[in-house]
């Protein structure tokens, strides 16, 4: 896609997307920046992609690499990051957690972390992040940037750091 056309009432809420959008994108380059050494981190802009599907078509990047930021509602949010090719098995997350759990509903998400539902990163939230330990497997991936638009290409070590993630065994 080179281009495409819209109305001016189209242009005007497109630009109010893309400017929550930026804000949070500059709050996850910020976190990047803060970590020394990760140099080699890279932000993919894509078209709109809302679904794991749509990521993979529009980024070309396999459907395990792309990283889903859960988020979870128990006795506090939390965030569960899971390749795109699996899900969260909730059975699991409970045991781990000692507490009932279910998962946000998109009001939820967007007041805990600040993003929208398919656009939601892992950096910069103010819960505990847990990680499924397939992620580890792959040597990169690509979770959301704070944007639908927005993702970033890192080292899944690197993710982990950065989140400070619990290692867990969660999916399906």
């Amino acid at each position: 896609m080179n281009f495409f056309e819209q109305s001016s009432k189209q242009l005007e809420h497109f630009l109010d997307f893309m400017e929550a959008d930026l804000e949070n994108i500059r709050r996850v380059k910020k976190v990047l920046q803060e970590k020394e050494g990760l140099d080699d981190a890279k932000f993919i802009v894509h078209p709109k992609a809302e679904t794991v599907d749509e990521h993979t078509e529009n980024t070309g990047v396999d459907e395990e690499q792309i990283i889903k930021t859960l988020i979870f509602i128990g006795e506090k949010p939390i965030a569960v990051l899971c390749p795109g090719d699996t899900s969260v098995e909730t059975e699991k997350l409970e045991e781990i957690l000692g507490t009932d759990v279910r998962m946000a509903n998109p009001d939820e998400v967007t007041e805990e972390t600040g993003y929208i539902v398919g656009g939601v990163s892992p950096f910069d939230l103010n819960m505990a992040v847990y990680m499924e330990e397939e992620i580890l497997d792959m040597e990169r991936v690509k979770p959301a940037a704070g944007s639908r638009v927005v993702g970033v290409n890192l080292r899944s070590e690197e993710l982990k750091e950065l989140n400070d993630a619990e290692v867990v065994d969660v999916s399906r």
